[in-house]
Formats: C-alpha cells, structure tokens, sequence
C-alpha cells in the first residue's frame, strides 16, 4: 500500500485568531516596540516600522484596509516627526496571496519577516520612533481608530 501525500493547497488551514497574532507579535525580541490599536498593530524595530492586520476570511480586503491604515499612521507621525521611515502594510493570514496591497504572512512566518532584515532604521531615529509610537496610537484611538 502506497503512503499518501497531502499537498499544502490540500490542507485546510483556520485563519489565526487575535488573540493568537497578538500572542506572536507580544513574543518579538526586547528591541521591538509593539502598540495595537482594534485589530491593527504597531511594530518598530530596527528592521522597520510596520503595521500589522490579520485577515478575517477576505485577505484582498484585509491588506487594502492596512495598507491605508498603515499610510494614516505614517501621517500621524509626520505630525510630530520630520523623518518618518515607510510604514510596511502586513497581514497575517493562512492564505498567502501575491499581488496584495502589502505583504501577506502566514502566523508561523511572522516574527521571522518582522525581525530577520537588515537595519534599516538609524538608532537615532528608531528612540525617535519608540518615544512617539505610544503617543500617536493613543492619539489615533482618541480620534476613532485606523481602521
């Protein structure tokens, strides 16, 4: 009798839950900040500063809503920044699709497409970027959200 081989498009995968994608992003090494807002969070490191969603069963819809959440953000520092590094739109979700509006993660992927980069963000502006993030997304949530 032959074994059987199960394919990845085979395999039916749930979409990660909040509280799972929080679990993972809460877990990034100490030199990362991480501010969530609704179901959006706020990542700065010294590989980048990134806004990450999670899919809710519509990953097209999903990456377009956190790429313009992710432009808000960059706005928002603009206000109290002079240099504001692009803000990298991620969505977690079991179903990766290229041709997105930004990068699309599976859950098990994340910390490593979060942290493993080179630096792109000098230390000077990544303490810049650590002091406002809290200030601005608590601001963002006063005015209703990103999303």
């Amino acid at each position: 009798m032959r074994g059987l081989r199960a394919d990845i498009k085979d395999v039916l995968r749930s979409t990660p839950s909040a509280p799972e994608v929080h679990a993972r992003v809460m877990t990034l090494p100490e030199d990362f900040l991480v501010r969530r807002t609704e179901q959006l969070w706020a990542v700065v490191g010294p590989t980048g500063l990134f806004l990450v969603g999670k899919a809710e069963g519509h990953p097209a819809l999903a990456a377009e809503q956190t790429a313009m959440a992710a432009h808000h953000l960059r706005n928002r520092l603009a206000e109290v920044i002079d240099i504001v590094p692009f803000v990298d739109p991620v969505v977690v979700s079991s179903e990766p699709e290229s041709g997105q509006a930004c990068a699309m993660v599976e859950l098990d992927l994340l910390e490593s497409f979060l942290c493993n980069g080179p630096q792109v963000i000098p230390e000077g502006e990544l303490q810049l970027l650590r002091h406002h993030l809290p200030v601005v997304m608590t601001s963002i949530e006063l005015d209703g959200g990103l999303e």
